[in-house]
């Protein structure tokens, strides 16, 4: 009688065992399909961002013909609906993902607060690209790990890096903030602002120059997500600048044994000869991502150091 009593038990042991690998496979599927429509709903925002942009450069040409203007003002209005509309769509499609990966590891670390310290560990011993070591500095189990600030400290701890936190780090900041205020902030700080969105921001030729720019003259460099996935679409754009640039700019090597002068055309000009570039310039350059998205890839958050953007209580 013991022994089927044990038996019983070993068998019923086993059954919830299968089933919990059931789900955790079930759930596992959701989250990739869902990572897909999220990915898919970010695409069509992108190309929305693109085709907005494109019809307000073709106001632009038309606004001397009365007629045309009309029409292509309608378009843009249209264009901003549609922009709209898939906005919305890729914000839901977030969140809906982010709650299904949250299932996902409530289901696979039942009990396994120890696990989860195990990886925390790991992610304090990490090094940083510019061979600086990068604490984990835990801000929320679901949030991303890194900085916080509010909206009004941005100027501080952005632009006068006080407690020296982000070189200590070694990672260039991407600041996470969904209401859009950082983004502002920076755009009107005097900074080289590309809008990644915008395919005329997008050029080879206007990012070689934006960063020729900062390095020369002392300022940060902007990369603006907005809240679309287009981190790729960066990397991909720097290496037509130059080949190995993504990861040399973002390792921070593009600064040492003057790499940058790599950068220089004979177009140019007298102003960026390579004796304009001073050192206490280019100590003073800084590479900003800034995203509207709450959950960014995990590409980002290895590469970059995540700073959260909160707002002010009275705000």
């Amino acid at each position: 009688m013991l022994r089927n009593m044990e038996a019983e038990q070993q068998r019923r042991a086993q059954e919830s065992e299968r089933h919990k690998e059931a789900e955790a496979k079930r759930m596992n599927l959701k989250v990739q399909q869902l990572a897909k429509e999220q990915r898919q709903c970010r695409k069509a925002l992108q190309q929305a961002y693109c085709e907005l942009n494109r019809r307000i450069a073709e106001h632009k040409c038309e606004r001397r013909h009365v007629g045309k203007a009309e029409l292509t003002l309608q378009a843009i209005q249209d264009a901003e609906a549609q922009v709209d509309r898939l906005r919305q769509e890729a914000q839901k499609a977030e969140e809906t993902l982010a709650t299904a990966r949250l299932e996902l590891r409530e289901q696979t670390q039942e009990g396994g607060r120890g696990s989860r310290g195990q990886a925390q560990g790991r992610a304090r011993s990490g090094v940083g690209p510019c061979g600086r070591p990068h604490p984990y500095v835990p801000t929320g189990e679901e949030e991303a790990p890194g900085m916080k600030c509010q909206v009004t400290e941005l100027h501080d701890v952005l632009m006068k890096d006080v407690g020296d936190r982000i070189r200590a780090d070694g990672r260039w900041p991407l600041i996470i903030d969904p209401s859009g205020q950082a983004a502002t902030f920076l755009r009107y700080q005097d900074t080289n602002y590309l809008d990644t969105v915008n395919p005329e921001h997008m050029r080879p030729e206007r990012i070689r120059l934006a960063l020729l720019g900062a390095l020369r003259y002392g300022k940060p460099l902007v990369f603006d997500l907005r809240e679309v996935d287009l981190f790729p679409v960066v990397q991909q754009q720097l290496e037509a600048v130059q080949l190995g640039l993504a990861q040399e700019l973002l390792s921070c090597r593009l600064l040492e044994q003057d790499r940058y002068l790599s950068l220089l055309r004979p177009s140019d000009g007298p102003e960026y000869s390579p004796t304009q570039f001073q050192e206490a310039r280019l100590g003073q350059f800084r590479l900003f991502f800034v995203t509207k998205v709450r959950w960014p890839t995990a590409e980002q958050l290895q590469v970059l150091l995540p700073v959260q953007v909160q707002l002010s209580s009275g705000l």
